[in-house]
């Protein structure tokens, strides 16, 4: 499955966010999108998940303004002002 939208475990906990920015966990097998958006329902801002892409599949980031955070047991945290994929569809 190249995507998936069911929701992961490990979530993004930073705050202090800009709205429309994006959080990206990479682990071994899959990599999980975020956005950061403010709406009616949440006036502060809330971490909204986006997809899941399975990493056999080859996915192309592309991402400005990134700060990669320290890795974890399981993975590591990217944050970032945007975020574009294209997976490789040989």
């Amino acid at each position: 499955m190249a995507t998936d939208t069911s929701h992961p475990e490990q979530t993004p906990d930073r705050t202090g966010v800009i709205p429309e920015s994006y959080a990206v966990y990479v682990t071994d097998a899959r990599v999980h999108v975020w956005q950061y958006r403010v709406n009616v329902s949440e006036p502060e801002g809330a971490w909204y998940f986006v997809e899941t892409l399975d990493r056999d599949n080859d996915p192309k980031l592309s991402l400005d303004h990134a700060a990669p955070m320290p890795p974890t047991a399981d993975g590591y945290w990217i944050y970032s002002r945007t975020y574009n994929c294209e997976l490789d569809c040989e």
